[in-house]
């Protein structure tokens, strides 16, 4: 009984092990009844010590499972000292960027040092934050506990707190600061900006001279007073620029002139509008006085920048000290006449020529351009216009051909960049100007130019047409487009205007068909307004019937289609009136003054909308229209001054 008992334990528990052995160590339910033999004493004991080392097995399984778990959710242990620094240090910062002086000494403990606590991640201490925030009176109350060290601490980005002081613009902080250091202008962030530049280029024009007077630029190295200078021109702040330059103890050297003067190239140096006319800015000038017009004081303010801007030209290319034959070296290197003539800045030219260089117009830079050709490839006519003034020389300058084989023709046969297009809005006038451009440089050149061909064996008008094909094709398809709905308002008025000349307000007198009204004053207004709406209506329909049967070619744009346009609006826009005139007399010699009473003034009012409206919302396309068709006039204009040569 004893074996038959331990036989039976031992087959309970190879069931119990089979869920937790693996495949290949488990026995199926069916080869165990298969066994027809039953278990001996030895295998009853085998399988009683293979049990218990599987479930020691199990057990050390299910603990190695239970530790990393139990271990991952356990929270992290944070030092309560650490927990109340990081508060203190939180309502520090808060109190800072109120400007709370009192709040700030309480946030921290006793003895701490506030200017050396780093309060945030860029390593911003209280004053940095106090400057950059425009606190003057938190500033006022926490340098004098500080030390001069301390003033020069900076954060991760290399800025001082006067730094800060220069990029907040508020003087009073850096007052403050300077007091107790008078190094501080002095010291550069991370990228070699001093305060007084950073100051500059953020246009903050009190703290800029302040900074001025208080920096020492003779102590700086010259990279740092030169970018100065340079921020001085990018700001338009050239009086500053024009102090520098005059300071005793500043050498700038051929190089750093020659930046000086590419920064000045892409300026403007002369108020738009008034270029040549000295008696507006005189006029200008003495109108800004009265202290009642604004809008003559900001004027007569550029005015006097754009004087200094010349002066400062002046000025460096007197500082240039190396021969006269190196003179155009220096501007050839550094492309200077190149951004002149790409941005259209003639004065700048013009003082260049003037003062150092007048040699100016016969070279060439590294692609075998020169100013004119410059001038030309980027559409800009008041440097082209410069031709002019040079007389007979303009025949030898244009014979050069650059390394394509392209004469001046071929240059101006190109299509302008998309920048110079725009100017003008609409295809078609955008290619009217084309074509002037090209039938401008044509007067020019010698007329053996036309047939040249470049080393693509292309001639100039052929390479005008192959680059202006899409330009034609878009200009075509904006002026039919154009002109077909202004063809539907010039026929509806044309139909009105003749319906109402056969229904003839009032009636007719039944025994001798005489109009009724026919000794009304407003009768006879109405009679001739609408016989205008009517022939004006139909002249523009002929005009745009003309436009659209046009073959559309080249010279069709330079002023035919243009022209037509222009005419065709002015029809339309005098039918239009004539329409709305012709509805108040009919109104007004159908109802007596009796029967109006404020309906008059109501219908007269109304009547004058459409005058009003129409200029205003129409006055910029037909100003376009105006100017671009009159442009050449400009173009060969030439700007008043002496003559170059």
């Amino acid at each position: 009984m004893g074996r038959r008992n331990r036989r039976q334990r031992a087959n309970e528990r190879r069931r119990k092990l089979r869920t937790n052995e693996s495949e290949s160590e488990i026995v199926s339910d069916e080869q165990s009844r298969e066994n027809p033999y039953p278990p001996s004493d030895t295998d009853v004991d085998e399988a009683e010590a293979r049990g218990r080392q599987m479930q020691n097995m199990h057990n050390l399984s299910e603990i190695k499972v239970e530790v990393p778990i139990s271990n991952a959710r356990a929270p992290e242990i944070i030092e309560p000292e650490i927990i109340d620094r990081r508060r203190k240090v939180n309502s520090f910062h808060k109190a800072v960027l109120r400007g709370d002086w009192t709040s700030a000494k309480t946030a921290l403990s006793s003895g701490e040092n506030i200017g050396l606590i780093e309060i945030t991640e860029r390593r911003d201490t209280a004053l940095h934050i106090a400057a950059a925030t425009k606190q003057t009176a938190f500033v006022r109350n926490v340098v004098p506990h500080l030390n001069t060290d301390v003033l020069e601490l900076k954060n991760r980005e290399g800025y001082t707190a006067f730094s800060f002081a220069a990029v907040s613009g508020v003087v009073e902080i850096a007052e403050i600061m300077l007091k107790q250091n008078k190094n501080l202008p002095t010291i550069p962030n991370r990228e070699g900006k001093t305060p007084l530049e950073i100051a500059i280029s953020l246009g903050h024009r009190k703290m800029v001279e302040f900074l001025y007077e208080k920096t020492p630029l003779e102590d700086l190295k010259a990279r740092e007073y030169i970018n100065i200078l340079l921020a001085t021109i990018h700001t338009d702040m050239y009086d500053i620029a024009l102090k520098i330059l005059y300071r005793q103890g500043i050498q700038i050297s051929t190089t750093d002139i020659r930046w000086a003067l590419k920064a000045l190239a892409g300026k403007t140096l002369r108020v738009h509008g008034f270029q040549g006319h000295r008696r507006w800015e005189r006029l200008v000038s003495i109108i800004a006085t009265i202290p009642c017009i604004p809008y003559f004081r900001r004027i007569h303010s550029k005015q006097e920048i754009m004087k200094q801007a010349r002066e400062l030209v002046k000025v460096l290319c007197d500082r240039i000290t190396s021969p006269y034959s190196d003179i155009y070296n220096l501007t050839q290197d550094a492309w200077i006449f190149d951004d002149a003539a790409k941005f259209g800045n003639v004065e700048f030219l013009n003082l260049l020529i003037d003062h150092s260089y007048p040699d100016l117009f016969w070279k060439f830079n590294q692609n075998y351009r020169s100013i004119l050709r410059l001038a030309l490839i980027n559409r800009q006519e008041k440097v082209f216009s410069l031709i002019y003034q040079i007389g007979a020389v303009k025949h030898l300058i244009t014979l050069y051909r650059d390394h394509a084989g392209n004469n001046v023709l071929h240059l101006a046969g190109k299509l302008a960049s998309r920048s110079r297009l725009e100017i003008v809005s609409g295809a078609a006038l955008q290619m009217q100007r084309e074509v002037q451009w090209f039938k401008e440089v044509q007067k020019i050149v010698p007329s053996s130019f036309l047939h040249m061909r470049n080393n693509h064996g292309l001639t100039p008008r052929e390479l005008f047409s192959m680059e202006h094909w899409d330009l034609r094709r878009e200009g075509e398809m904006w002026m039919k487009n154009t002109v077909s709905f202004c063809l539907v308002v010039a026929t509806l008025i044309a139909t009105v205007a003749f319906a109402a000349a056969i229904t003839i307000p009032g009636g007719n007198n039944q025994e001798s068909g005489t109009p009724i009204l026919l000794k009304d004053e407003w009768f006879k207004v109405f009679v001739i307004s609408n016989a205008v709406a009517m022939f004006s209506s139909t002249t523009s329909i002929v005009i745009y019937l003309s436009i659209l049967t046009s073959p559309y070619v080249e010279d069709d744009f330079l002023f035919s289609l243009p022209a037509q346009l222009m005419f065709g609006l002015f029809s339309v826009v005098v039918s239009i009136f004539c329409m709305v005139l012709t509805f108040s007399a009919t109104f007004f010699s159908v109802y007596d003054e009796e029967n109006q009473g404020p309906l008059r003034g109501l219908v007269a009012g109304l009547a004058c909308l459409p005058v009003i409206i129409y200029p205003m919302l129409n006055y910029k396309f037909w100003n376009t229209i105006v100017f671009s068709t009159g442009w050449t006039a400009m173009l060969t204009s030439q700007p008043v001054g002496k003559r170059l040569y």
